[in-house]
């Protein structure tokens, strides 16, 4: 049965096991899979801000830069 490392309390879990028996953390073999899936949302969220205010903010002012 292949073991795995609990991301909290660094003990040896295998990889069926629904929580961890030392520390209780739930789901230790896809605790990095959901931090990073946030991260991942929160970075896009970020990025698409960028843009809008690119687009409302800055683009009219370069538009209005080469039509005079």
């Amino acid at each position: 049965m292949p073991l795995v490392t609990c991301p909290v309390c660094e003990s040896q879990v295998s990889k069926k096991a629904h929580a961890c028996p030392k520390c209780g953390e739930p789901d230790p073999v896809n605790y990095h899979a959901t931090n990073r899936w946030l991260g991942n949302l929160f970075w896009l969220l970020v990025i698409a801000g960028i843009g809008y205010a690119g687009w409302v903010y800055v683009w009219p002012l370069v538009v209005d830069v080469f039509n005079r």
